[in-house]
């Protein structure tokens, strides 16, 4: 639908073509952009299981409306705009009435929110030297311009101190970065979302958790900062699934996806002082991710034999680094990280060992999934033109590494995908 309205807007008359169960988000997405009349041909889904016979009928019986849709534009159909709210609403102040109020406005992920008053979001605001009315965006897919002031809104909501709110716009700032590739995040029938990692000072400072439990519940900066991200992905950027968001499955992600690195506990320098900032830096990076496979060593000794556990779970069919560029996210555990230094694996060291060892034979695919491979990976087979295998990542600076977590042999592999590469942003206190 992008690429559809771009056209149209160069005065390239476009249709799309999309299957009956993307017809109601492919015009969402269209209307976000400006163009609510951009002509769309519906086809009979599936397509990608259905047999020759029936694509070629599909396909058959799409001609003539595809004819009509390049050669006359039908009236706009119906993606009615809501009718505006005023700036401030006076609302009951009953706690029962104030969160039907919101489930009913479709305003929340599923689960209760904290009333967004003025009160509360200026305490928000206060924590910034910018302005309320500062905007930034657009945010996919709908491609609205925002406020600071209506991302505090979400941060209150979302149940953040007002302390946080400095970590909520570096995480907006980073996602809406053109490496993050967001708009491909929300849109696709993938389960990716964007995950947060916090590095620095900021740490210790707001309390976020980098231990035990590092991705569950329990922690309110951890679960507050990543669910304000998903509230403003939702509420802004009109983010709503079944709408404009198509993932088959989803993940739980997509309520809150923050994690912090455990500096403290690791041997080798923080993944921010990797990228070039200095340790005494509060950052946000984000990139986009699938739920972590647990990596666990049972049995285990020593570094090599952790590696091989490592490689081992990088190297299964059907994870999205088999199909993306973007290279696989390891967060490690500390007793792992602990004994891959000791017996001499620095970042660097696992990171060419991933890209030289975590290949899968080509002979392990459908035929068609390697036609696939060769274009959606095209960056591997252009180094490796003759290639019969294919890596998890076309470079070894591609693989990202972060320690984090308690105790326990147990680490994961974050399959990523959609992001160029991770994005960084410094947290900017007041």
């Amino acid at each position: 639908m992008s690429d559809g309205v771009k056209l149209e807007q160069m005065g390239v008359p476009t249709v799309t073509v999309c299957s009956t169960a993307f017809a109601g988000a492919a015009r969402s997405q269209a209307a976000g952009r400006g163009m609510d009349d951009l002509p769309v041909v519906e086809i009979p889904h599936p397509m990608h299981s259905a047999s020759h016979q029936a694509v070629t009928e599909r396909a058959e019986a799409a001609i003539s409306n595809l004819a009509a849709a390049l050669t006359a534009r039908q009236a706009a159909t119906a993606i009615e705009a809501a009718a505006r709210l005023p700036d401030v609403l006076e609302l009951n102040t009953d706690p029962v009435a104030l969160e039907e109020y919101f489930f009913a406005q479709g305003w929340t992920d599923g689960l209760p929110i904290t009333p967004p008053t003025r009160a509360a979001v200026d305490a928000m605001l206060a924590h910034t030297a910018r302005d309320r009315n500062e905007t930034l965006g657009p945010i996919p897919p709908r491609m609205r311009v925002v406020t600071l002031e209506k991302i505090a809104i979400n941060a209150v909501m979302a149940g953040c101190k007002a302390e946080y709110f400095p970590v909520v716009l570096a995480a907006v700032e980073a996602v809406l970065d053109e490496n993050c590739r967001l708009y491909g995040i929300q849109t696709a029938t993938n389960n990716t979302t964007p995950l947060i990692i916090i590095n620095g000072p900021a740490i210790k400072r707001l309390g976020f958790n980098a231990a035990g439990n590092v991705f569950g519940p329990g922690n309110r900066a951890n679960a507050s900062v990543g669910r304000a991200l998903q509230l403003v992905l939702r509420n802004l950027g009109g983010d709503l699934p079944g709408e404009t968001d198509m993932a088959t499955q989803g993940q739980s992600g997509k309520y809150t996806f923050c994690i912090a690195e455990n500096e403290a506990d690791s041997p080798w320098p923080p993944f921010h002082v990797e990228q070039g900032y200095a340790a005494t830096d509060s950052t946000v990076t984000v990139i986009g991710a699938s739920p972590g496979h647990n990596l666990f060593t049972y049995g285990c000794e020593t570094g090599a034999e952790i590696l091989d556990h490592f490689i081992g779970g990088l190297t299964a069919l059907g994870h999205n680094n088999v199909i993306f560029p973007t290279g696989p996210l390891l967060v490690i555990g500390p007793e792992h990280a602990g004994v891959l230094a000791r017996d001499g694996f620095d970042k660097p060291a696992i990171r060419n060992a991933i890209f030289e060892r975590a290949r899968i034979p080509l002979s392990r695919f459908a035929a068609r999934t390697v036609r696939g491979l060769h274009h959606r990976r095209s960056r591997w087979f252009e180094f490796y033109p003759n290639a019969d295998h294919i890596g998890v990542a076309d470079d070894a600076s591609h693989v990202s590494i972060v320690v984090a977590g308690g105790a326990g042999i147990h680490s994961q592999f974050v399959p990523a995908s959609f992001s160029y590469h991770p994005v960084t942003r410094v947290v900017r206190f007041k």
